[in-house]
């Protein structure tokens, strides 16, 4: 990749982000199916064409953000000591989950577009299909670290404990935030492969 196309991706994503930061707003404050691609469309300062150029819908405009945390996932992920045992890894890849919880502002935010998502079983479903590749490209990695001795049957159903480990943590956390790391922690413990029962 060159040092150009880098810099457009960067400038492609800041309006993207942009873009679904005013859109999110709207659909909080209006409702999903009551916002217009020409209502993002002009509180950004754009037309509706230069809006699809960014994104094919306003349903991924909602999925945005899910499509964000996969990257820092992923990120996380990939920076993590080659050695390190899969499930120690996975634990530190969700860091960018326990940090948003921590903080007020994005804690509110993600409630308000999971509540959105929640309430569309057209957009749940985009969402959960996606929440399946973001478990099957962190398979991938650590496939590709582990090398040929992997068991790739195992490491999936590793990576679907350990996605399971931190949706069941977010439910006592929503009436508690600072639960959310501890409760992940003991649960992960838990469920460490290997652990005695």
């Amino acid at each position: 990749m060159t040092a150009g196309t880098s810099l457009r991706e960067v400038s492609r994503r800041a309006v993207q982000s942009r873009i679904a930061r005013t859109a999110e707003s709207l659909f909080v404050a209006k409702g999903f199916e009551e916002t217009t691609v020409d209502e993002i469309a002009a509180a950004v300062g754009m037309s509706q064409r230069s809006f699809f150029r960014y994104f094919a819908s306003k349903d991924e405009v909602v999925l945005d953000s899910l499509e964000r945390l996969g990257e820092d996932l992923a990120d996380r992920l990939a920076a993590r000591p080659p050695g390190e045992p899969e499930w120690d890894s996975l634990r530190r890849a969700f860091d960018p989950v326990v940090e948003r919880f921590g903080d007020p502002v994005s804690r509110e935010h993600d409630a308000a577009i999971q509540r959105i998502i929640d309430g569309s079983p057209r957009l749940l479903a985009s969402y959960l299909c996606r929440l399946e590749l973001l478990q099957r490209m962190l398979t991938e990695a650590l496939l590709e670290r582990a090398g040929e001795d992997a068991d790739p049957v195992m490491l999936r159903a590793m990576v679907g404990g350990a996605f399971a480990c931190l949706h069941a943590s977010a439910f006592p956390a929503l009436g508690d935030p600072e639960a959310f790391e501890p409760c992940l922690d003991r649960t992960m413990a838990a469920l460490r492969p290997g652990a005695a029962r």
